[in-house]
C-alpha cells in the first residue's frame, strides 16, 4: 500500500482525478457483473445506467441556495474605526496560529489615498505575501493582509478546510472591505486562486471597492468546463469529505512544502469556494458588478483551475458593460498556479510582481505586448575532449 501511496504522490490533480474516474468506472463494471448474475448482461446494464443517469439529474437539480450570499456593507467611518475592526474582527482566532500566518496592515499611521487588500489561497495563508505587500507600503499605500477562514493554523495537517462555507467566506469578505473602507479612500481588493474567487464576489457585490483585481481565481477546476465543472462541484457538496493529502505517503507526517502551507485539502471547502463562484457567475448573468472596474490574471499553464470556466463569469461581466482588463501569462513563461509567493514552486516575482503592479496601478496603462518574454536558457557547451599525456 505505501508503495502505491509513493507512485499517486507526484501525480497532478488532474492525474489523480483520471485515475478516481478510472476507479468508478471499474466498479460500475463490478456492479453490473455482479447484477447480470441474477438479471443477465442487458437488463442489469440498463438498470445501472438508468440509476446513473437519475443520480446525475438530482445533482443538477440540487438546489444550491447562492442566492443567500448577499452582501451586508457596514464601511468603517475612519481610520481609526477600521484598525479597531481590524483587531476585533479580522485578527483573532479560534485556534493557535502558525507564527508567519497572522494577518496584518502596513500602516502610514492614517488613512491614506489607497489601501490594497490581499487575500491568499486556500491551505495558505498572508505568509504568501511577504515580498509583494511591502513594495506597495513603500508606494504609499496601506496595506491590508487577512487570513481566508479557516486557514493558517499551526497544525498544518488540519482538517478544517472541510468546515469552510460559501456563505462564511462571503461575510468574511465584507468584513475586509468593511475595515478597508476606513484606510484608503480607494480601495483596491487583490485575491489570488481562492482569494481570486473572494475577490471576485467583492466585485460583483462592494460598489465602496474601486479595483478588484482576480489571480489565477478558482472558478473551476483544472481541465473542466461550466457543465462538468459544475457536476464536480455539486458532487463535493453532497458526498462525505474526502482529505486529499499533498503526500498520500507520508500524510500528516510529512514535514515537506512550504512551511505556511498545509499539507492537506478537503473536497468539501473545494466544493463550497466552487459554490460561491458559481453565485458569482448567477448574479453576474443577472446584473452589472458594482464595483469600479475588474481586472482578471490569468496563466496559460495553470493546471490547477479552469480559465475555460473563469471565461464564462468576465464574458458575463464584458456583456454587463463593466470595465474588465483581462491579462493572461503565455505557458512559454512556465509560471506555476501561484504567482505571487516566492515560495511556491513556479513562481517567478521577477516576472509576475511588475505586471501586478502596473495591472494595481492603472489597468487602462497596461501594454501586453511591454511585457517582457524570457530568455531561452543558453546550450550547454560541448565537453572538451580530455588531452592524453604524452
Amino acid at each position: 500500500m505505501t508503495e502505491i501511496m509513493e507512485w499517486i504522490g507526484p501525480l497532478s490533480v488532474e492525474q489523480r482525478t483520471a485515475m478516481g474516474l478510472a476507479g468508478a468506472a471499474i466498479a460500475f463494471l463490478v456492479v453490473v457483473g455482479v447484477l447480470a448474475i441474477f438479471l443477465g448482461w442487458l437488463r442489469s446494464l440498463g438498470v445501472c445506467v438508468a440509476l446513473v443517469a437519475l443520480a446525475v439529474v438530482a445533482l443538477f437539480l440540487m438546489p444550491l441556495g447562492t442566492s443567500r450570499l448577499v452582501s451586508h456593507p457596514a464601511p468603517a467611518a475612519d481610520y481609526e474605526a477600521a484598525m479597531k475592526t481590524f483587531e476585533t474582527e479580522l485578527l483573532p482566532s479560534s485556534q493557535p496560529l502558525n507564527p508567519l500566518c497572522d494577518p496584518y496592515v502596513l500602516s502610514h499611521g492614517e488613512k491614506t489615498k489607497r489601501v490594497v487588500v490581499l487575500l491568499h489561497g486556500v491551505s495558505s495563508c498572508p505568509h504568501a505575501y511577504v515580498d509583494f505587500a511591502p513594495l506597495l507600503h513603500e508606494r504609499g499605500d496601506n496595506v491590508l493582509v487577512v487570513r481566508m477562514p479557516q486557514n493558517g493554523y499551526a497544525d498544518r495537517a488540519s482538517d478544517t478546510l472541510g468546515k469552510i462555507t460559501a456563505e462564511e467566506l462571503a461575510e468574511f469578505a465584507d468584513k475586509v472591505v468593511d475595515t478597508a473602507a476606513g484606510l484608503g479612500d480607494e480601495v483596491v481588493f487583490l485575491g489570488i486562486s481562492a482569494g481570486g474567487t473572494i475577490a471576485g464576489w467583492v466585485a460583483q457585490n462592494r460598489s465602496d471597492v474601486d479595483r478588484a483585481v482576480l489571480v489565477a481565481p478558482f472558478f473551476g477546476l483544472g481541465g473542466t468546463g461550466p457543465w462538468t465543472n459544475s457536476a464536480a462541484m455539486r458532487a463535493m457538496l453532497v458526498l462525505p469529505d474526502f482529505t486529499i493529502w499533498k503526500d498520500p505517503a507520508q500524510r500528516e507526517n510529512f514535514q515537506g512544502g512550504m512551511a505556511h502551507a498545509y499539507v492537506r485539502q478537503s473536497t468539501r471547502g473545494t466544493g463550497q469556494i466552487m459554490r460561491l463562484g458559481e453565485a458569482v457567475a448567477e448574479q453576474a448573468a443577472k446584473g452589472s458588478p458594482a464595483a469600479g472596474d475588474i481586472v482578471v490574471v490569468m496563466n496559460d499553464a495553470d493546471t490547477a483551475v479552469s480559465n475555460r470556466v473563469t471565461d464564462r463569469v468576465v464574458d458575463r461581466w464584458i456583456a454587463d458593460g463593466a470595465d474588465v482588463t483581462s491579462y493572461t501569462f503565455p505557458a512559454k513563461f512556465g509560471l506555476g498556479h501561484e504567482i505571487i509567493d516566492p515560495e511556491e514552486p513556479g513562481a517567478d516575482p521577477s516576472i509576475s510582481y511588475p505586471v501586478l503592479l502596473q495591472l494595481i496601478d492603472d489597468p487602462s496603462a497596461f501594454d501586453p505586448a511591454a511585457v517582457p518574454m524570457p530568455m531561452p536558457e543558453p546550450a550547454a557547451a560541448p565537453a572538451t575532449p580530455a588531452k592524453s599525456a604524452d
